[in-house]
């Protein structure tokens, strides 16, 4: 309201239109949200920042800042609207022709910050959705990890299975060097799983 007042005095005789002064709260209204704008940009830069650092409260961030970009264009979309009844209105209630450039000034202020909005929005819609993306792969690349130790873990599995039946007749069991040989297929398909899996990035 300081400001307000110190612009009526500025305004001289003008001060005395209920329509100036109008005007000068609604200046004064919208020049406050450049530094909110100039907040949530900076914001929204830390978050792509920090988007492919791992960070798992990146998430909560992002659904936090769009929150309160929504809750902004709420509070500031009925204002456009308002300023261009104003402007229509000029004649009926006997607005002063000089201050209809001041009220377009503000409606055209007004619909920057509106669409600023608009694309503050989009960007945090497309980090949420690269944010899921990367989770998704994350969670992927961890399936792949435990499917592959799972595969190489079931194999001496199997294989011990095989030669605990009891069958009369195994005749690997008579050997001499049956049980080496056995480990050494155990030790033989687990290593030959763990190099394919290495290879195909799932270890």
């Amino acid at each position: 309201m300081h400001q307000v007042r110190r612009a009526l005095r500025r305004s001289g005789e003008e001060a005395a239109n209920p329509q100036c002064f109008l005007y000068e709260l609604l200046d004064a209204v919208v020049d406050e949200y450049e530094p909110i704008l100039v907040e949530l940009d900076e914001d929204l830069d830390e978050i792509e920042e920090n988007l492919f650092s791992g960070d798992e409260k990146t998430s909560q961030r992002i659904y936090e800042l769009f929150n309160e970009v929504v809750k902004f264009q709420r509070a500031t979309r009925p204002l456009n609207y308002m300023m261009e009844l104003l402007m229509r209105g000029t004649q009926k209630y006997g607005t002063p022709e000089t201050l209809l450039p001041r009220f377009r000034d503000v409606k055209d202020h007004a619909i920057r910050a509106s669409d600023h909005l608009d694309g503050l929005r989009a960007a945090l819609q497309n980090a949420l959705t690269v944010e899921a993306t990367l989770v998704a792969q994350d969670q992927n690349d961890a399936m792949k990890k435990m499917s592959a130790w799972a595969a190489i873990l079931i194999a001496p599995t199997i294989i011990a299975g095989i030669y605990g039946m009891n069958f009369q007749h195994m005749p690997e069991l008579d050997l001499s060097w049956g049980y080496y040989g056995a480990l050494g297929l155990m030790v033989a398909v687990c290593t030959v799983l763990w190099g394919v899996f290495k290879k195909k990035d799932w270890l």
